[in-house]
């Protein structure tokens, strides 16, 4: 039950997007807005402020460290052999999108959440300091495995292709810079970043609100049909990865249960905006988004069991 408690009001917010398309209250010029909006403003607003304020608290958690992002590059490895080989062969776009919807959990809205319900104070406790270890690796890494796969390797050319598109991207200037003043403790004015939260606490409904309007209630059995694969890879895998990587590297038992509940969540709902400012199939991100949100309402019941919280 508490996975569903979780999960049925992003499910909500979805289902007034699609309201608002289908009744003709906005428009698919209304959408793109509402992305570029969200692309070019809004995310590097939350992270930015989000990488700073946890970017400078990681000293004192080595294994917690090495495991997550042990995990960061071994997941994305996995999931690109699959997607090469089994579910998108031949397909560099949704090969690309398989790889970073993987690897990019919805680790604030939906993780911290899910982390406090799960276990109270230590939950808190235990998702700032992972999240403070994990989130500068998360919002880069991920993307640029993402940015790999679709330029099709890692030549010296694909290599300068790459770090270009990537400097050009706000979500990782923006994290960057967040990482960079956190390390360097340049000192951010208090104003702006209460100016800036107030700018990205509009990320969660205004993303969601454009992931509904991107989608027709009469193709969500379609995007079960096309995306379970993915949905399982992020559902099933990801965890499972996670957890095997805590097991190598040990920590404190909350740690452990933290870091595997927030990589059980579904894809992030931003991976959306991501692929639409990076040129992928957008839509088949929102079907990856729209199924692991779906079957999260499973999946997350089954991993807080598996952890043993009651």
């Amino acid at each position: 039950m508490k996975g569903i408690f979780i999960i049925a009001p992003l499910i909500l917010v979805i289902v007034l997007g699609m309201a608002l398309r289908a009744t003709g209250f906005m428009t698919g010029h209304d959408r793109e807005r509402l992305t570029r909006l969200l692309y070019w403003i809004v995310l590097p607003a939350l992270l930015f402020r989000t990488t700073y304020l946890a970017g400078g608290d990681i000293s004192g958690h080595g294994n917690m460290f090495l495991s997550a992002y042990a995990a960061m590059a071994a997941l994305p490895l996995i999931t690109l052999l699959i997607s090469a080989f089994v579910t998108h062969r031949g397909d560099r776009g949704r090969q690309a999108l398989s790889v970073m919807a993987a690897a990019r959990s919805n680790n604030v809205y939906l993780g911290l959440p899910a982390s406090v319900l799960a276990l109270g104070n230590a939950g808190m406790e235990a998702a700032s300091v992972y999240l403070a270890v994990a989130l500068p690796g998360y919002n880069l890494i991920s993307i640029i495995w993402g940015e790999v796969v679709y330029s099709g390797g890692i030549s010296t050319k694909a290599a300068r292709d790459i770090a270009a598109r990537a400097l050009k991207n706000p979500l990782v200037t923006s994290s960057l810079l967040g990482l960079a003043a956190a390390q360097l403790k340049i000192p951010v004015p208090q104003t702006l970043l209460v100016s800036m939260k107030l700018v990205a606490d509009m990320a969660t409904g205004v993303a969601l609100v454009s992931l509904g309007m991107s989608l027709e209630i009469s193709n969500l059995a379609s995007a079960l049909r096309n995306a379970w694969h993915d949905a399982l890879i992020k559902l099933v895998l990801h965890p499972a990865v996670t957890w095997a990587f805590l097991l190598i590297w040990p920590v404190p038992r909350t740690f452990l249960q933290v870091a595997v509940i927030i990589a059980s969540m579904p894809t992030a709902v931003n991976t959306f905006i991501l692929a639409a400012g990076m040129g992928l199939d957008e839509l088949y991100a929102c079907e990856i988004i729209a199924v692991t949100t779906v079957f999260s309402t499973v999946t997350i019941p089954i991993w807080i069991a598996l952890l043993g919280i009651n």
